[in-house]
This record gives C-alpha cells, sequence and structure tokens, in this order.
C-alpha cells in the first residue's frame, strides 16, 4: 500500500466517481480502477459498492478513509520538511574569471567540483583582469581569480599558479629558432598581445620600457586564443601563455630570457570579508587540484 495508491482513493472518495477523479489526477480510468483493484486485493477488502449511478464507500472504505487522510496529511509534512531542509543546504558561488584563466585552469576543474558538490550553485562569470577585481569589490562576485599585481591592501589573496609567458613566434619567422628571447629582440617587431584592460599587457609595457622601447603593438585582443591564431597566420609575434599547445603547432613557443616575466594567477576575495562556509570549501578544492 502506497501513498500515490491511498491519494487515488481520496481523490474518489472526494470526487465520487472513478471517471472524474482520473480526469483530476491526470491518469486513464483503466489505470485507476486497476490501483484501486490492487489494493483491495492487496488488504482482502472491497472499499467501494459499484453501482450504475457512482460507488459508495463499504463500511471497510470508511474506516480507511479515516486513517488515509491522516497518513496522507503526515507524509505531505514529512516531504515538505525534507524539502526544506535540502533547500537550505543548497550554496550559491559567484566565482569571476579573468580571461584565460580557465583555459590555464582546466575547464575539467570546475566540472569536478560541481560533480562532487551537487549541492552548491556554482556561477563563473568572464572579465577583463581589472574589471575583474572591481567585480569583487562591489559584491558581484564572492571570490575573483585575478592576474597579478593588485592592491593588496583590497584584496585577501592566494596563488593559484605560475604560468611562464612566450613569445608565439611562426617557424617561418626568423626569430623561430631562438633559445630564449630578450625583450630587446622585439624592438621592430609587431606585437599580438592582450588589450589595455589585461595585466599581461600592462607588464609587458613595464618590461619594454625597462628596455628603453616602446613596442609596436599591431593587433590586440582579450581573446588568447585568437592571439594564438594570428601568431600561426604570422600576423605578428604573439605574447601569451603555451596553454594551446600541439606538436604539430605552426609557431613556436619561445620563453622569455628574463623569469620574472610570469602569469600568475591568483584567488582573491575582499579584504576583512569572511570567508562563508562555500567559499572555503571552493578555495580548498582548487589549491587541491592545482
Amino acid at each position: 500500500m502506497g501513498i500515490k495508491t491511498l491519494k487515488y482513493f481520496l481523490q474518489i472518495c472526494k470526487d465520487g466517481s472513478f471517471s472524474k477523479a482520473a480526469k483530476n489526477l491526470y491518469i486513464s480510468q483503466q489505470g485507476l480502477s486497476k490501483a484501486i483493484s490492487n489494493l483491495e486485493k492487496e488488504i482482502n477488502v472491497e472499499l467501494f459498492y459499484r453501482h450504475a449511478n457512482g460507488n459508495e464507500l463499504t463500511k471497510y472504505g470508511e474506516y480507511l478513509k479515516s486513517k488515509a487522510i491522516s497518513i496522507v496529511y503526515q507524509f505531505d509534512i514529512l516531504t515538505e520538511g525534507i524539502k526544506e531542509m535540502v533547500d537550505e543546504d543548497k550554496g550559491y558561488l559567484r566565482v569571476g574569471v579573468s580571461y584565460g584563466v580557465i583555459n590555464a585552469l582546466s575547464i575539467n576543474i570546475i566540472k569536478e567540483f560541481n560533480n562532487l558538490y551537487p549541492n552548491i550553485i556554482l556561477t563563473i562569470k568572464e572579465y577583463t583582469d581589472f574589471n575583474c577585481e572591481e567585480a569583487v569589490l562591489n559584491g558581484e562576485v564572492d571570490l575573483g581569480f585575478a592576474i597579478h599585481h593588485f592592491d593588496s591592501d583590497k584584496f585577501n589573496s592566494q596563488l593559484v599558479k605560475s604560468k611562464k609567458l612566450y613569445a608565439l613566434i611562426n617557424k617561418n619567422h626568423h626569430l623561430c629558432d631562438i633559445g630564449k628571447i630578450e625583450f630587446k629582440d622585439l624592438k621592430n617587431e609587431k606585437i599580438i598581445i592582450n588589450s589595455n584592460h589585461s595585466k599581461l599587457r600592462h607588464n609587458f609595457l613595464i618590461k619594454c620600457l625597462e628596455n628603453e622601447f616602446d613596442p609596436n603593438i599591431a593587433i590586440e585582443t582579450d581573446e588568447m586564443v585568437l592571439i594564438h591564431d594570428l601568431s600561426k597566420r604570422n600576423e605578428g609575434i604573439g605574447i601569451s601563455i603555451n596553454f594551446a599547445h600541439t606538436p604539430n603547432c605552426k609557431i613556436n613557443y619561445v620563453p622569455f630570457k628574463d623569469e620574472t616575466f610570469v602569469w600568475d594567477i591568483y584567488m582573491i576575495t575582499k579584504k576583512d570579508i569572511y570567508d562563508n562556509k562555500y567559499i572555503t570549501l571552493f578555495k580548498n578544492f582548487i589549491l587541491s587540484r592545482v
């Protein structure tokens, strides 16, 4: 005897007929009749006097009705209580990421977190580097993946990953076979790099100024994949990480001789704001996987 069958039984009691109850229950009359017939066989009594003008409860039916009302009511309270508990256990976490970070960390990490913690509703939004920091400060996101450098007086931060930066040089270019590249080697070259909203570009310009020249930035974009694609087409020398490298690639990834020129990914939260359990859980998960 299941709750569903008891609800079917009570609907018949309410409507006074199998046909009307079946319509209100959105099931076939044949299916409803079979369910009640099986119930009668299970308890070995008849619940209804069936006649042309309708259905009348037997004394057994009257008894079952008096008990079933309470049983179904208590069951509904029980299931609603459990539903409320499940809703309370759900967490919401908003994460901002600078462009390119997802590729550097691997999308599989985010999928793994979602599979491991299905009750945490995780939303990811991409930003330019500086806008990602702003999103953390104004509360648009709970946590950000930002690129160093940033104001340490405004953020709590943890280093997640440090990626080498490379010059992406087409294999037909005269610099393609150089072992390590110096910034001065790029003085007269067309440069493909992130837009002026990126820390990578900002740090690159500082290095060029330290080497006493202004770079010829021919193409700028926030899409790292496009930097790689344009470098393959020999539109210039790209400045990026090597996440898209393949053995048959048309470009060489030439490291910089200056080893301080790196792409450091940090997790940041607003300074002096307490990390809730979902932020702490997410931080620990990322640090354990990267």
